[in-house]
């Protein structure tokens, strides 16, 4: 799904409800104070971290890769970090080259990968296309008229090519081994780059047809960086309407490309949080001023909330009127961040005057956190209690602590740093708002909180 729609959507759910809730009153006619839900969950819809296509080869040409030719990506990248490609088996119906749905992993026990990564890499069957021979039936590639001419797969499975397979009319092909048609390298360089290079290694007399000898072409390519396994297909399933089938079959890597990059983000993990009921402005943090100092620093850099509570709870602020921490997602076992799916709720008693504010980190950064601004999430308008999508009112914002890097990938952001507190100072040293200018998401495509009386 594209931003633009996932911002008109979430949009959509941002307007508080015509219908509001009769507040209850005490003898008087005054409005009593009362509990409240606020809920904070992670709608973050992204699953690669980026992605794109590439079909321009080392020697600066377009198009696809014969012997001795070779496509380089260039890309940073940290722990935890995988990287899949696909590009077409040039010769076939619908066969494509690309690493099992885990990727090839670009970290080992806390070092980068280095040299030759082959053996992640398999020949697969998209299962879009009955199977002829490589190189000589009328739908494969190098001989169809048309793109997408071949009958039907009746296995629609997505499935490795075994040595020796059947093809569409009950002969039998025994095709190369995987190495011998393409050589995968990954390359470490300094500041979490890499470069993965995608050699045809095949010969004139590698690909052994019916019509005599042949070599292995290979299309250009789509390509994703991902920690969550599958960003392109799920062997045992049919192929997804990503554009996969377009580059199995045609050689076409734009549609899948385009679907991967339209999944592209940073779907960071909400880390556990605290909050506070107040009646006066600005309880954890004052924009244009530095850090107060008492614990948010912990919670901003490192997703830990235990110094901030305790520090709440021993010398709440003027105007606190509650202290609380959420450290566990509903339904969840144990303590653990939110991640996307997954939503916080608390529970918050107010009366008529007073907001509720909160802080949890933005996980994949150095230092931001998502907020409610400095006057606090209201809990009354007009004496009336609210029931209302808020997430308006949260703004991601900068503590100023660190020097920020690339998110998640940057080897002092949360989840890559060795230890606690360990990037280098930022020299502004001011809370500020994360801009759209400089990040480019607003906070509705990673957050939705609502607040309910209860």
């Amino acid at each position: 799904m594209k931003l633009g729609a996932l911002l008109i959507s979430a949009l959509a759910l941002g307007a508080c409800g015509d219908d509001e809730p009769l507040a209850p009153t005490n003898g008087d006619g005054g409005v009593v104070s009362r509990d409240f839900t606020l809920r904070i969950e992670n709608v973050a819809p992204w699953t690669v971290l980026k992605a794109g296509t590439q079909a321009t080869k080392t020697d600066l040409i377009d198009g696809p890769a014969g012997p001795g030719e070779a496509f380089e990506l260039r890309f940073t990248a940290n722990n935890h970090h995988f990287v899949s490609f696909a590009t077409m088996f040039g010769e076939s119906n619908d066969w494509f080259f690309a690493p099992k749905p885990q990727g090839i992993p670009l970290f080992s026990g806390g070092s980068p990968t280095s040299g030759d990564v082959t053996r992640f890499v398999r020949l697969w069957d998209a299962g879009t296309e009955l199977d002829q021979e490589p190189a000589v039936g009328d739908a494969t590639a190098p001989r169809q008229a048309t793109r997408d001419m071949g009958e039907p797969d009746p296995d629609r499975r997505v499935r490795e090519v075994p040595m020796t397979t059947r093809l569409a009319d009950g002969s039998t092909f025994v095709r190369p081994a995987t190495a011998a048609m393409i050589h995968v390298t990954l390359t470490p360089g300094p500041e979490q780059q890499f470069t993965l290079r995608i050699e045809n290694v095949s010969t004139a007399t590698t690909l052994l047809t019916s019509q005599g000898p042949t070599a292995v072409h290979l299309s250009p390519l789509a390509w994703a960086i991902h920690r969550v396994p599958g960003p392109i297909f799920d062997p045992g399933e049919p192929a997804r309407e990503n554009g996969l089938e377009s580059l199995a079959e045609a050689g076409a890597p734009d549609p899948l490309g385009s679907s991967l990059r339209n999944v592209r983000g940073y779907a960071s993990g909400l880390s556990p949080g605290v909050f506070v009921v107040h009646g006066a402005a600005a309880p954890l943090f004052a924009p244009g001023n530095p850090d107060f100092g008492v614990g948010l620093e912990r919670l901003a850099e490192d997703g830990d909330h235990a110094p901030l509570l305790a520090a709440l709870q021993a010398t709440p602020p003027a105007g606190v009127s509650a202290v609380g921490a959420f450290d566990a997602p509903a339904n969840a076992a144990a303590p653990s961040p939110a991640m996307p799916g997954q939503a916080f709720e608390l529970i918050v008693h107010g009366a008529p005057g007073e907001a509720v504010s909160f802080a949890t980190m933005f996980g994949m950064s150095n230092d931001w956190l998502f907020a409610a601004r400095p006057e606090g999430i209201a809990l009354f308008a007009d004496g009336v209690p609210r029931s209302c999508d808020v997430t308006a009112d949260v703004v991601l914002y900068d503590l100023g602590t660190e020097v920020d890097e690339e998110l998640d990938v940057g080897p002092s952001t949360a989840p890559q740093q060795p230890a606690p507190d360990t990037g280098r100072l930022d020299r502004i040293g001011e809370v500020r708002e994360v801009t759209l200018e400089r990040y480019g998401v607003p906070e509705v495509l990673h957050l939705r909180v609502t607040l309910e009386p209860r």
